[in-house]
């Protein structure tokens, strides 16, 4: 457990807990009631049950005296309530008023003038209107001294219970000074926060394309939808579907808000846990199948009633564990983003207190926690995040030279491998060479000074058959000298070398050297090894030439050939008895050249002496 970071992580959240609640929420969603104005009280309430949503069924209803608030449950309803109070003096400005009802839609008579009256009234087919809190102005010439009525018509279709609070009645200019924030938090603001968070899951969205993992990305994009629709659900008034229609869409999307909420914060953590997400999907699937069932298949006012119990346990119980989640993470991992983190608290402490609002109805405790900090935090969250993985707004010119320096980077880094592949290359060339000189010395140098060294034993070293042997062990001695050097990184290097170390041994040994090279050649790109290999066949040729010949001129051609091959030809003017195949130096140059994918010929003529040509073909660079 790591608590020394558990513990700076607790810190955080009690500072971004402490500024949200404090600076944010409370100044600009919860009116301070010390400064409400003076209330006109009422005087009476009455209630009649209507057959049609009309002021002449109002006029004719038979009134009950009530108190409020009032409640009716469980059928759709249409009532008038009548509420009187009165006035001594006239406010010049007149009233304000904020109704505070819970019906799908109401008509608002004052002394029997129509004041409010958008939307249809029509059971089964009305609009969402009296869901809208606002401030009603009544105009001074509709009131009167003395008494005065209020005249609601209220319909209440799906939903069961027609709720009807106080309302707020005060002087106008007051009332519009007072109820101003309140009333821009509830009709206003969503529109700014759907807005807000439209943009950010456009650019979720957009990163679930560009992201490593699109996971993060996706649950933020489906988090901000959510609100969206959450949002939509309180200022569209006149949806495509029902009351029970928009029962069910409540539902799904606020118990959806905080399913979104755990994922993303376990996606988040750059660490899921393998089933957090499937098991939150599936209970929440399963849940919303069964609100659906309790709305359309039982009665009411239990239809509605048990998935309200629901919806709050689901609050509660994925808030609890969105906590337990992130504090979770930063007791077992190693985790520096304390900011996003507490800004992600504030959001699951709004859920668990939307959630106590709806257990504990006497503590005083609002709807809307989560509504009201999701832009904010959201926005944070996301400023947060940018900030710590993007490089915005940089200039043309720094994102040039960031590149560059990228690009410079890169070639070194390749040319430095580049160079220390070619360096194994030759090593294993050369390692390759010196096996092959070890294996020469002991099969020929060694079995030479051997059959010597018998033929002395034995009294049959004839001093001119011992010159000839010693002769030819120098020449192999130098042969394997010559192969311990290097030849060049390149076919027309270890040309140039060959004639230059070749010239003086034929020259002592009484021979002429004509060398012909085409100008121009355009040489194979042959590696490292094969260049040795070319090498080393080049050099048993003329020393095959210089000990069994007895030639007195000895020519090398390069040359071009039509088919774009470069052929090399050593020939001499001597005997000419060489065979194809026959001795060790022969076979050696024929291996040598199959091993590198030349062509090899020997003709050999005593009219013309013996020619031994190698055929190059064209090849790419490649590392041999």
């Amino acid at each position: 457990m790591n608590w020394r970071q558990l513990a700076k992580l607790v810190a955080m959240i009690c500072l971004v807990q402490a500024i949200y609640w404090l600076l944010i929420e409370k100044p600009l969603f919860r009116a301070d009631p010390g400064n409400a104005p003076p209330a006109v009280e009422l005087t009476g309430v009455q209630v009649a049950r209507l057959s049609e949503p009309t002021l002449a069924a109002a006029n004719r209803a038979r009134f009950e005296d009530v108190e409020l608030p009032w409640t009716h449950c469980c059928d759709t309803a249409i009532f008038a309530v009548r509420m009187t109070f009165r006035l001594d003096d006239l406010p010049p400005t007149g009233l304000g008023m904020v109704s505070l009802l819970q019906v799908d839609n109401y008509r608002l008579y004052a002394n029997g003038s129509l004041l409010v009256g958008e939307g249809r009234m029509e059971p089964g087919n009305g609009t969402f209107h009296g869901q809208k809190t606002f401030l009603t102005r009544i105009p001074a010439g509709l009131l009167q001294r003395g008494n005065n009525t209020l005249t609601y018509i209220t319909l209440r279709d799906g939903y069961p219970y027609t709720d009807i609070f106080p309302p707020r009645l005060g002087e106008y200019e007051a009332m519009r000074a007072h109820a101003a924030g309140r009333l821009w938090a509830l009709n206003d603001f969503p529109r700014y926060g759907a807005g807000l968070l439209g943009l950010l899951g456009l650019l979720a969205t957009v990163m679930v394309f560009r992201s490593d993992d699109g996971r993060f990305a996706g649950w933020l994009s489906a988090l901000c939808g959510a609100f969206v629709a959450n949002y939509l659900y309180m200022v569209q008034l006149d949806p495509p579907y029902d009351g029970w229609g928009r029962m069910l869409a409540f539902f799904a999307v606020n118990m959806f808000i905080p399913t979104a909420l755990l994922c993303f914060i376990d996606a988040w953590t750059r660490k899921p846990v393998r089933w957090l997400m499937p098991l939150a999907i599936a209970f929440y699937t399963l849940v919303i199948s069964f609100v659906a069932w309790r709305l359309f298949a039982t009665p009411m006012p239990d239809a509605f009633d048990v998935p309200t119990v629901v919806w709050v346990w689901v609050l509660a119980a994925f808030s609890s564990a969105t906590l337990a989640r992130l504090l979770w993470h930063f007791a077992r991992e190693p985790e520096d983003r304390l900011l996003e983190s507490a800004l992600m608290t504030v959001l699951a402490v709004a859920t668990l207190l939307d959630a106590l609002g709806g257990w504990f109805p006497d503590f005083g405790l609002r709807e809307g926690y989560l509504n009201n900090a999701a832009p904010f935090l959201m926005l944070a969250m996301l400023t947060a995040f940018l900030s710590r993985n993007f490089r915005l707004f940089q200039s043309q010119a720094a994102l040039n030279a960031l590149l560059q320096e990228t690009v410079t980077q890169r070639e070194a880094e390749l040319a430095q491998a580049h160079a220390r592949e070619q360096d194994l290359v030759r090593q294993q060339a050369h390692d390759a060479e010196r096996r092959r000189i070890m294996q020469d010395i002991h099969d020929g140098l060694g079995s030479q000074l051997m059959s010597m060294l018998l033929s002395a034993r034995l009294g049959e070293a004839e001093p001119a058959k011992v010159a000839e042997g010693l002769q030819a062990v120098i020449d192999e001695m130098r042969l394997m000298v010559d192969s311990m050097d290097s030849v060049g990184e390149s076919l027309e290097s270890a040309l140039a070398t060959f004639r230059a170390r070749m010239q003086p041994r034929i020259s002592a040994a009484g021979l002429r050297l004509e060398w012909h090279q085409d100008d121009g050649l355009r040489f194979p790109d042959y590696g490292p090894r094969d260049v040795l290999q070319l090498f080393r066949i080049l050099q048993e040729a003329v020393t095959n030439a210089l000990k069994h010949s007895g030639a007195t001129a000895l020519a090398v051609t390069v040359a071009s050939q039509t088919d774009s091959t470069i052929q090399i030809a050593i020939t001499d003017n001597g005997r000419g008895n060489a065979q194809a195949g026959v001795g060790r130096g022969m076979a050696n140059m024929n291996r040598r050249a199959e091993a590198i994918g030349a062509t090899f010929a020997l003709t050999s003529d005593p009219a013309h002496g013996t020619r031994i040509s190698l055929c190059l073909p064209e090849r790419t660079s490649e590392l041999t």
